[in-house]
């Protein structure tokens, strides 16, 4: 599930997209399908956030942050999985790159 989202966001770097399913072939990452318990768990996670309108990707995450006691994520999704807490209560630790960084402000020069 989560491969389709990375594709999505992929979509116009193919390059990027071949390079990351290498890495994924030898081993360099960890790609875990959810099971049918995750799934259950996702449509819960769907189901008691339902002004975020998670979707099955975002809840799946959450279930497999759960099962795999991950708190760290990855992600520019602020609004959901900055709202969304771990069954243990437990808010995610985000690691955000900004859509449109802002440029450093330049300094006034003084006379």
């Amino acid at each position: 599930m989560v491969l389709a989202e990375v594709d999505y966001f992929l979509r116009a770097e193919r390059e990027a997209m071949r390079a990351l399913i290498s890495d994924l072939r030898r081993g360099a990452f960890l790609y875990a399908p959810p099971t049918e318990g995750q799934l259950a768990r996702a449509m819960d996670i769907d189901a008691a956030y339902p002004a975020l309108d998670l979707g099955l990707v975002d809840a799946s995450i959450v279930a497999l942050a759960e099962e795999l006691s991950i708190t760290r994520l990855a992600t520019r999704d602020v609004r959901d999985f900055g709202t969304v807490r771990l069954a243990d209560g437990r808010a995610f630790d985000l690691i955000v790159r900004p859509t449109h960084p802002e440029r450093p402000k330049r300094r006034s020069r003084q006379r």
